[in-house]
């Protein structure tokens, strides 16, 4: 089979999505939708063609794949639009090409938001911040993004549509949404959501304490959680990590932790008080005010900040093994000379996040597919750790039998997830 599109192909593209909205570019063809009922319509086209069909969100490349079929990527750009705002409901349904970004600007007009969401984790757009689970896109507040999502509308490989319920979550009966959300476009492309909004919180009070060290730092967000606080963030801060990202001198294991509180003012301030009791019952003090609004303009990106290469592990852990995974990763990095820095965040009852920087003793990054760096990630996994982005085999063999139901010819981004 020829790894070029052929003009039949391209003839029926164009015929769908009309002239000047797709792009040949060797084997693949770049398609620019303006509707679910144009990416049906390309769903039937690949099966006709056999070729595949990839969703890439704005318009950025495809996931490399060894599959020669041509390839039909759908550029969502196209298909930006808020359809619906009920401001009653607090409900917006937008289409699955609006970038996080632009829909948050759109709502704040309106005096609604998203939700206690880092600016950097909404630049993708909506489909693909569905269809992609990451951790920049929680917070204690509001939970996850997935955790907004009411209902969505996507298209199955044989060009059907699917539109799982907008209910009440007392109504019964299965919730499809949730297998979309995370497959990464292998089970069905999304091409629209109902998303739950809310209303700008009236205060943002932020603050910042010094700990003896992460161990009690992790002790004190856990105490914090206890109480039911829901800050709008949270972070901590090793010593190395502070003086990267704030430029903050911290003595021998000392830590950085930092919150910002939303809502009420009176609410605001009562989850900053928890916080603060948490941290006092540790032998925490309370520190600069200064150093949480640098790290509130570091989050939002405001103001002269210097970018900072991005972690190379990121992992996951219960409140209970937070501590014993930072210390394994502390250990495996001092026995191969590594240095490192972290900062923890994206906490919630089941635990948080860490973000680890690793570099050679000559102040290199290691690699991603380093045996320096495999052995870290060996070390925290041992030690009760999920590394964030790696497969959970236990249950491949089930989503595979749900993928091979829904897309028996492999058509929806081969390669992905498998």
């Amino acid at each position: 089979m020829s790894a070029e599109p052929n003009l039949s192909l391209l003839a029926d593209i164009e015929a769908i999505v009309g002239e000047g909205n797709f792009r040949p570019e060797g084997r693949h063809c770049h398609a620019d939708p303006s509707s679910a009922s144009e990416i049906s319509q390309l769903a039937i086209c690949a099966q006709a063609h056999k070729a595949t069909l990839i969703p890439v969100g704005k318009g950025g490349r495809s996931t490399p794949t060894d599959d020669m079929r041509p390839q039909i990527l759908l550029n969502m750009g196209r298909m930006n639009h808020v359809l619906h705002l009920d401001p009653t409901s607090l409900v917006v349904h937008a289409q699955a090409g609006i970038t996080g970004l632009v829909l948050e600007e759109l709502l704040n007009k309106r005096g609604l938001t998203l939700g206690a969401f880092a600016p950097a984790g909404l630049g993708s757009s909506l489909g693909g911040l569905l269809a992609v689970r990451t951790p920049g896109k929680s917070s204690r507040q509001h939970g996850t993004f997935e955790d907004m999502v009411l209902g969505v509308s996507a298209v199955l490989s044989d060009g059907r549509s699917l539109h799982t319920r907008v209910a009440p979550r007392r109504a019964s009966g299965p919730d499809f949404l949730r297998v979309l959300c995370g497959s990464e476009g292998t089970l069905g492309i999304i091409t629209s959501a109902h998303l739950r909004v809310h209303e700008q919180p009236e205060s943002r009070l932020l603050v910042a304490f010094r700990l003896p060290n992460v161990e009690e730092a992790f002790t004190a967000v856990r105490l914090a959680m206890r109480e039911e606080a829901s800050p709008a963030a949270m972070r901590i801060y090793d010593a190395a990590e502070a003086k990267a990202h704030l430029g903050e001198e911290c003595e021998g294991d000392e830590a950085l932790l930092v919150a910002a509180t939303a809502g009420p003012t009176s609410l605001a301030a009562c989850d900053r008080n928890l916080i603060a009791s948490a941290v006092s019952a540790v032998g925490g003090i309370k520190a600069e005010n200064e150093i949480a609004v640098a790290w509130w303009a570091r989050r939002t990106g405001e103001g002269d900040v210097a970018a900072l290469p991005a972690p190379n592990l990121q992992v996951s852990a219960t409140p209970r093994l937070l501590s014993p995974v930072y210390d394994a990763i502390v250990a495996s990095c001092h026995e191969q000379g590594l240095h490192f820095r972290a900062h923890a965040s994206r906490f919630d009852h089941d635990g948080g996040v860490l973000f680890v920087t690793i570099f050679d003793a000559k102040g290199a990054m290691i690699t991603a597919k380093s045996s320096e760096l495999s052995a870290v990630s060996a070390a925290a996994e041992s030690a009760g750790a999920y590394l964030l982005g790696k497969p959970n085999a236990s249950l491949q063999k089930f989503f595979d039998l749900l993928r091979d139901g829904l897309d028996p010819e492999n058509l929806l981004n081969p390669g992905v997830l498998r």
